[in-house]
């Protein structure tokens, strides 16, 4: 809400902040401030140093919005209201849960760790409203979009450097985004493309974000009728990403995305003949993909399937298990964060949500992702009723259908790592729910 007042009053502020913070997500590492700290990104640094510098400008107005203020926030209101409930249910949950874990069960202390768990809740908080708080027209959404596309390029021709070791590139700049573990990833055996993120696994769950978009696009854009050749090929190219993370979660989320989506658009477009060679181009070029993937890719594929003699199976079995067991001794109201006694590694965001929180804190959870994607739902089910045999989505609406489409592989990613507490992924996710609010801002009916 405070947006909308100091340095990003205007609403070309507000949108130049969001790109640069979109860049800096996608593009860039994190940087050590001191050992006993988390590092920190430069998207963190714009956020709250821009929040605070407007929330210095707010007291110094005498805690006073002005006349255009307060109009933007009642075009807000019915969406800005849903987001300040979750936020404030995140934080009560979380100091009910630490006052139960250090005071009533005596387990572990409190201590700075624990405070950036709260700084984790307000970084989603700020990114979602500063996306609802920009006025999206089609200029906007179309700069966005090409902001993004320019993003995913240089990311695609950076994922081949790394893959080929162009330059010997993997010696003087993939360490900065993964100091500890870069080499036996890069240059392991299998190697992994790991891009800008900190993991493999991360990137790869990227390119399912991505290809969310874009195949929504693929089968719900204007097309004047002419198969999206530029698009089908940019699909070709983000699938390939991913084979190239060798990530078998990701490879998972897509195969669940598009038998989602191709079944979406098989009944939407009423299993017409423009749809079905769609389908089937789409599932061609994912079997040649498929197919001519690397030696590598299919040994990490079939190791992952031996469960009784994969180590990294085994290892989330492991992880599983201990969460599990403390889980079940607090299970209402959880442990509190406890970062000091408590491993962080867990594998598994429900779990680790679960032994924090209980599993109020964990219904919570699931209300911070479910929220957008049924009142998201809600709208394309009405759009689909009103609109014409066929017609194409707006951009709006391919923003919503993307996420509602998307959510269920990022589930099936939370069972096996998490992307709420992954800085980086989750400020481009939180973005993509930032984007789905805004598009429903205007819609007071349905929520």
């Amino acid at each position: 809400m405070f947006w909308n007042n100091g340095l990003t009053r205007r609403n070309e502020s507000r949108l130049i902040l969001l790109v640069l913070v979109m860049l800096s997500a996608m593009l860039l590492p994190s940087f050590e401030v001191h050992p006993s700290l988390p590092n920190i990104r430069v998207d963190e640094v714009l956020l709250f140093g821009i929040f605070g510098l407007n929330f210095l400008a707010f007291i110094a107005r005498g805690f006073r919005f002005s006349p255009d203020v307060r109009e933007e926030l009642r075009a807000q209101q019915p969406v800005l209201k849903w987001v300040l409930i979750l936020w404030g249910l995140l934080t009560l949950s979380y100091a009910i849960s630490n006052f139960y874990g250090v005071v009533i069960l005596g387990a572990g202390y409190y201590g700075l760790r624990d405070v950036m768990e709260l700084v984790t809740f307000f970084k989603h908080f700020l990114v979602i409203t500063l996306v609802l708080s920009i006025d999206l027209q089609e200029g906007e959404f179309g700069f966005l979009k090409n902001v993004f596309l320019g993003a995913l390029g240089f990311l695609i021709l950076f994922g081949w450097g790394q893959h080929f070791n162009l330059f010997n590139m993997n010696t003087w700049i993939s360490p900065f985004f993964n100091p500890l573990h870069w080499d036996t990833l890069i240059l392991g055996n299998p190697a992994r493309v790991l891009g800008t993120f900190d993991n493999p696994n991360v990137f790869g769950i990227f390119t399912v974000i991505t290809l969310s978009y874009l195949t929504v696009r693929y089968f719900f854009g204007e097309h004047q009728g002419r198969f999206p050749w530029l698009i089908f090929v940019l699909i070709g190219l983000v699938i390939k990403l991913e084979f190239l993370t060798i990530s078998r979660t990701a490879l998972f989320g897509i195969a669940l995305l598009y038998i989602i989506l191709c079944a979406w658009a098989f009944f939407y477009h009423h299993r017409s003949k423009e749809v079905l060679i769609k389908i089937g181009a789409l599932f061609l070029l994912t079997i040649i993909l498929f197919a001519t993937a690397s030696g590598d890719f299919f040994y990490r594929l079939t190791e992952g399937l031996n469960f009784s003699n994969s180590t990294s199976f085994q290892g989330h079995m492991d992880r599983w298990g201990v969460a599990v067991g403390s889980i079940s001794q607090s299970p209402i109201l959880g442990w509190g964060t406890q970062k000091y006694v408590m491993t962080t590694l867990v594998d598994n965001e429900y779990a680790l949500f679960s032994r924090r929180y209980g599993f109020v804190g964990l219904a919570v959870y699931l209300s911070f992702f479910l929220l957008p994607f049924i009142k998201g739902f809600m709208h394309l089910r009405r759009q689909s009723q009103m609109l014409v045999h066929g017609r194409s989505y707006d951009l709006p609406s391919q923003l919503i259908a993307a996420y509602v489409a998307v959510l269920p592989s990022i589930f099936v990613y939370n069972f096996m790592a998490g992307i709420f507490y992954n800085l980086q992924l989750m400020t481009l996710f939180s973005i993509t729910i930032g984007l789905v609010y805004n598009s429903l801002k205007r819609r007071r009916g349905l929520l």
